[in-house]
């Protein structure tokens, strides 16, 4: 069951990666989005809907499902509320992820909190070295970055104590939320590398949901 749900799951992916950043995407893009990540609701209640961890996840998954659909939003019509809502609904779903690992991995060090300040400070350089162009966005981007981090370092510590599937998924969605900068603040002479970038991003944080999902069965 579960491969026959992942063979399903990848090819709404490649499908939506036809309507990236074309003349297909103003009028197939969100929609599509909406389509892959009522995928990922899917198989979270058909694999989880009797399980004990159900309640851990339910509302990380609902967040991601709400981000979505904002940051679809924001690349079809570069509205900045937006995405500053994509910004807002996604703290809310790795919040929500830190306590599902939290709740299965309680014994948190505080070093989780502490180096999550690094990639903030990183943020910073990178906005300069890069040129991003990100505007009055910065600070909540920084806010984010918090967030984002201490998620990851969390699912780190998490694969450290035998569970190496959060740790891959963690890693995955830092990479993928990194992705964005570039996606959205950087100016390509190319169509084709911004499309290359938006695949990317798109690949590892859809992967990094369902290896989320996957995880509860651990």
């Amino acid at each position: 069951m579960i491969i026959i749900e992942t063979i399903i799951y990848v090819a709404l992916i490649i499908g939506l990666f036809l309507v990236c950043d074309n003349r297909y995407s103003r009028r197939y893009y969100v929609p599509l989005k909406v389509v892959c990540s009522t995928s990922f609701l899917v198989i979270f209640w058909i694999n989880q809907c009797f399980s004990e961890k159900f309640g851990l996840m339910v509302w990380a998954v609902l967040a991601c499902f709400l981000g979505d659909i904002m940051m679809a939003l924001y690349n079809t019509y570069m509205r900045r509320p937006f995405f500053v809502l994509g910004i807002i609904t996604f703290m809310i779903a790795h919040v929500a992820l830190l306590n599902y690992m939290c709740r299965v991995k309680p014994n948190t060090s505080p070093w989780v909190f502490i180096l999550a300040a690094a990639p903030c400070i990183l943020l910073f350089g990178m906005v300069r070295w890069f040129r991003l162009h990100i505007g009055r966005l910065l600070w909540p981007c920084l806010i984010y970055c918090y967030f984002v981090s201490t998620m990851a370092l969390k699912a780190n510590q998490c694969a450290l104590d035998g569970m190496p599937i959060i740790g891959i998924a963690g890693l995955l969605f830092l990479f993928s939320d990194v992705t964005i900068l570039f996606l959205y603040f950087y100016h390509y002479r190319s169509k084709n590398k911004k499309r290359f970038v938006h695949y990317v991003n798109l690949g590892t944080y859809y992967l990094a949901i369902l290896l989320f999902i996957f995880s509860l069965d651990y």
